[in-house]
């Protein structure tokens, strides 16, 4: 019985009901009251229209408008209400939420740099704005599905690349990625191939076919046709890569300090942790 009792909607209701007026019922106080108080300024009015104006490229007619209002009082009214009720306290995704406010109002702490700590960042830091290594190459790739044949095979087929048998890359399996790469940057090799194998790659001198070079697809005989080695890019040519790297360094410094002047106003306590016996 108490527990249908307890599954009721109308138990569900009454009792919010009942915490709605313990805390906006009779008797509040004049802070209270200045709570209860919804004001909807102009300025709250030109901020919807221009919301409205962004989504549907042109201003809400009066019948828009007034929903757009109604809508923010809704909006207002349950918010504040949330917050009577305590339901923003342990909640993890507002906590996220109001912590990612905080650290977009700090980024207008930091200003515009000037052009000559962008070039003085950029002679400071130029392993930030080389140019990835390019290397051309072809490839005749052996299945893993060949099971214990497979490294015999690759070696078999080496042997005759490099001896320059005719029609020795076609002994090879068939691979989606396809056999031929021009100039491509390394990381899109390490992206497409994995970090061991393009490693290796860049070892490997232009002219020679080597192997087999191992991947998750399987093995690889390679032969690289060209290469470009990293280069420092132009300061003008690596500007806006300079001021992102500028900006997000100086960003993290000043929500830092920013961090520890708010830090200074409280004071942590961190309870010793109970180490659990066997």
């Amino acid at each position: 019985m108490l527990i249908r009792l307890l599954r009721e909607p109308l138990l569900h209701f009454l009792l919010l009901g009942g915490m709605l007026f313990a805390i906006f019922g009779r008797g509040g106080s004049d802070a209270g009251e200045a709570d209860r108080q919804i004001v909807v300024s102009d300025a709250d009015i030109d901020r919807l229209a221009a919301a409205f104006s962004r989504t549907w490229h042109r201003p809400p007619d009066a019948e828009e408008q007034q929903a757009q209002i109604q809508d923010y009082i809704r909006e207002e009214v349950l918010y504040r209400t949330a917050l009577g009720l305590g339901l923003d306290k342990d909640d993890t995704i507002i906590r996220r939420r109001l912590r990612q406010k905080m650290e977009f109002l700090l980024e207008d702490t930091v200003p515009p740099p000037r052009e000559t700590e962008l070039r003085t960042y950029f002679q400071a830091h130029p392993e930030k704005f080389r140019t990835e290594p390019r290397i051309s190459f072809r490839q005749v790739f052996i299945s893993k599905r060949r099971g214990g044949t497979a490294e015999a095979d690759a070696q078999q087929i080496l042997a005759r690349l490099v001896a320059g048998s005719a029609g020795a890359e076609a002994d090879g399996d068939p691979m989606a990625l396809g056999e031929g790469f021009n100039l491509m940057p390394l990381d899109q090799i390490v992206a497409q191939f994995g970090e061991g194998f393009a490693r290796e790659l860049t070892q490997v001198a232009p002219g020679h076919w080597v192997g087999p070079l191992q991947s998750a697809y399987g093995l690889h005989l390679v032969l690289v046709t060209a290469s470009q080695p990293t280069t420092l890019a132009p300061f003008e040519k690596a500007r806006a890569a300079v001021q992102r790297e500028w900006f997000a360094e100086h960003l993290t410094a000043a929500q830092d300090a920013q961090y520890q002047a708010l830090l200074a106003g409280y004071r942590v306590t961190v309870q010793d942790l109970a180490v659990a016996t066997p």
